[in-house]
């Protein structure tokens, strides 16, 4: 069974990186092939035995008339049993129009209840056309997408899984505190994401100053890039905390740094589902103090894995970082519960046995003209 997968992303985000986990964990099960826009920084991170084409598509956006055609022109030539897309509404219309008989669609994202648009006829036309079935990273998304008006049998409900990365830093030298210049004494509070506002790394820099009221012995390290990279240094000066804070910037291997992490901070205020740099954080018994939103509920169990505070609330977030910094027991429970949480429910594995389950049953499905 063939199957492709388009992605529109040209930069490397939590979808990118979710796509490169599925093609390399299934890449041995299925003939895949991965389509992206040319000159996507993805390109890299692709599996070297997974077929790519680069073609001149429009990046970072679902739609465009002329992106249908182009798809379509590709998929008369190479037509898949399976496409799978990644918001790429263009490359489904063009596959259908093409002929390709399945498309599935992954959902990464989550919404705020009340911004929660009900498809009217045309979208639910255009989506009864092009989607069989949209994947969904994790239950509120689930929600979401029931409030819109996708049927539920065309839903179906895989949550993210990240590889083990506590394996690829055993034996590992690196260091942090010593990369970064910062001193050993120090506990390093981290967050991996995207600088955005979605993200909400500026609650976590507004906690900052109460924390360092409570605990000197603590430095901050934020990893990713983004467009309000310059706007968060100047609020992190502006705060008086700029000695405390370092800004990594985009790295390709953020587990190094993750390791060191003492407490994963996952701020966000929009789109989480299931989020791969938690669940990594997960795997390398980390604990997480994580907003409210979305799925990181899902994810973060309060008192059990980590600490849960209402989101855009940094005094909240402040109260629960101060008490992991305090109490090294809480800590080092929450970190033992982390990892089980991880091995039974965010795994590449877990996942990947789900996706293959998925592929399959269409497979079945098709064989017998479902």
């Amino acid at each position: 069974m063939k199957i492709t997968h388009v992605i529109s992303d040209t930069n490397v985000g939590g979808a990118g990186v979710l796509l490169t986990s599925i093609l390399g964990n299934l890449g041995e099960d299925f003939e895949f092939e991965a389509i992206l826009p040319k000159n996507s920084k993805l390109s890299s991170l692709i599996p070297k035995n997974i077929r790519l084409t680069e073609l001149n598509v429009s990046g970072d956006k679902s739609f465009s008339a002329a992106d249908v055609k182009t798809f379509y022109n590709y998929f008369k030539l190479n037509t898949p049993d399976i496409i799978h897309t990644h918001a790429s509404l263009s490359a489904r219309l063009g596959a259908k129009l093409a002929g390709v008989k399945t498309a599935l669609s992954t959902r990464h994202c989550a919404k705020v209840s009340d911004r929660i648009i009900k498809q009217g006829p045309l979208k639910r036309m255009i989506y009864s056309l092009s989607t069989d079935i949209t994947v969904s990273t994790a239950d509120f998304a689930t929600q979401n997408l029931i409030k819109e008006g996708v049927p539920c049998s065309r839903i179906i409900t895989i949550k993210n899984g990240s590889a083990d990365v506590s394996r690829l830093i055993e034996n590992s030298s690196f260091s942090t505190h010593r990369e970064l210049g910062i001193p050993e004494n120090k506990k390093i509070v981290g967050s991996c994401a995207r600088l955005e506002k979605i993200k909400g790394q500026d609650v976590l820099l507004r906690a900052v100053p109460r924390v360092l009221k409570e605990y000197k012995d603590v430095h901050f390290v934020f990893v990713g890039t983004g467009s309000l990279a310059d706007e968060y240094k100047r609020l992190s000066a502006s705060l008086g905390i700029e000695n405390f804070v370092t800004f990594l910037g985009y790295t390709d291997k953020p587990w190094l740094y993750q390791k060191d992490f003492y407490i994963n901070v996952n701020s966000s205020r929009g789109t989480e589902t299931s989020c791969l740099s938690t669940s990594e954080c997960m795997a390398l018994s980390i604990p997480t103090v994580a907003s409210d939103f979305g799925g990181n509920t899902e994810m973060i169990k309060h008192g059990e894995n980590g600490y849960i505070f209402p989101s855009d609330n940094p005094f909240e977030l402040s109260e629960l970082i101060i008490k992991l910094l305090k109490d090294e027991n809480i800590r080092e429970n929450f970190a033992r519960s982390a990892r089980e949480y991880y091995d039974k429910f965010f795994s590449a594995q877990r996942m990947a046995e789900d996706y293959k389950r998925l592929y399959r049953s269409l497979e079945f499905a098709k064989s017998q003209n479902v």
